[in-house]
């Protein structure tokens, strides 16, 4: 199959990306925004129906091409060149990912997201670098050319989604919330079995209130957090079971919930939370409990 930076015409491009396995729709000659006519609806109307694809550029041969990306697929966009260029600098294998060069200089990136994971698309933790695709947010594709004759190229050629690269994990852990802090008000034992327990539950507890819109990216914020506890003695299975319960209370599929909570619960399990001792004691006791409890080997830190 012929790839659809082999075209120089919009609808042979048009195609080529649906059939690879993105949907497509015409945007305005010259500009980035929808054709008004064509898709008054914008990007809900982007398609991957030949037919459909066909008749629209027939229509508008001069449209240029908006592909939205399926939910799988971020893409990154970079409209500062040396924002590009630090990041790949940090994330090496991000230079073997399709690209294609903007107008401006700047980058699309196209990367694959694992299983489960799901970002917002309003998300600014990378300056200079905007979050597309994921099925919310599109981007303007070769050949579309905009009315001064600057023109979008693929570097590195578009694949299927399923044979993009998977984001580098550390780059998306940036790109995902922060993992909420142990509630102050669970005050058993330092990592005892009442309040590894209890922390679970809180997290449960906000799993399922979590409003429709944030619902995914709550779950996987408390699912990496509670993996933090699985280095503290909490068992996989029963935080697993516990979060997916959650969020199907909250709204979400169980098929996604448990795919979110598998990988947050994998990621989080490598990254130990810190449970401070709710009842520490004071320095000087702390001292003499050192002093009586090294003469066993053990000392109270």
């Amino acid at each position: 199959m012929q790839t659809a930076q082999d075209h120089s015409s919009p609808l042979e491009a048009a195609v080529a990306y649906a059939q690879l396995g993105y949907a497509v729709f015409p945007l305005a000659p010259g500009e980035k925004r929808p054709h008004g006519r064509l898709v008054p609806h914008g990007l809900k109307e982007a398609s991957r129906e030949e037919a459909t694809i066909t008749t629209w550029w027939q229509s508008c041969p001069g449209c240029g091409v908006g592909i939205l990306a399926p939910e799988e697929v971020l893409v990154l966009d970079f409209d500062d060149p040396t924002a590009w260029e630090k990041l790949k600098g940090e994330y090496p294998a991000l230079g073997d990912a399709p690209r294609q060069r903007t107008p401006k200089e700047g980058y699309h990136v196209f990367l694959r997201l694992p299983q489960g994971v799901r970002l917002s698309a309003t998300v600014r933790k990378l300056a200079g670098v905007d979050l597309r695709g994921m099925g919310k947010a599109y981007v303007v594709a070769a050949p579309t050319r905009l009315a001064d004759g600057r023109g979008y190229v693929w570097e590195l050629p578009l694949v299927p989604p399923a044979k993009l690269p998977l984001i580098p994990e550390a780059l998306l852990l940036k790109l995902l919330p922060p993992p909420p802090p142990p509630p102050r008000e669970v005050v058993v034992g330092s990592s005892s079995p009442r309040r590894l327990r209890a922390l679970l539950e809180s997290y449960a507890a906000a799993v399922a209130s979590a409003p429709e819109g944030t619902r995914h990216n709550t779950l996987i914020r408390y699912a990496v957090a509670a993996g933090g506890l699985i280095p503290h003695g909490l068992s996989p299975e029963e935080a697993e079971e516990v979060l997916v319960a959650a969020a199907m209370r909250a709204g979400l599929p169980e098929r996604e919930a448990r795919d979110a909570v598998r990988w947050g619960l994998r990621v989080g399990g490598g990254r130990p939370l810190i449970l401070e001792d709710p009842h520490p004691l004071p320095p000087r006791m702390r001292w003499a409990l050192n002093r009586r409890a090294r003469v066993k080997g053990v000392a109270h830190e």
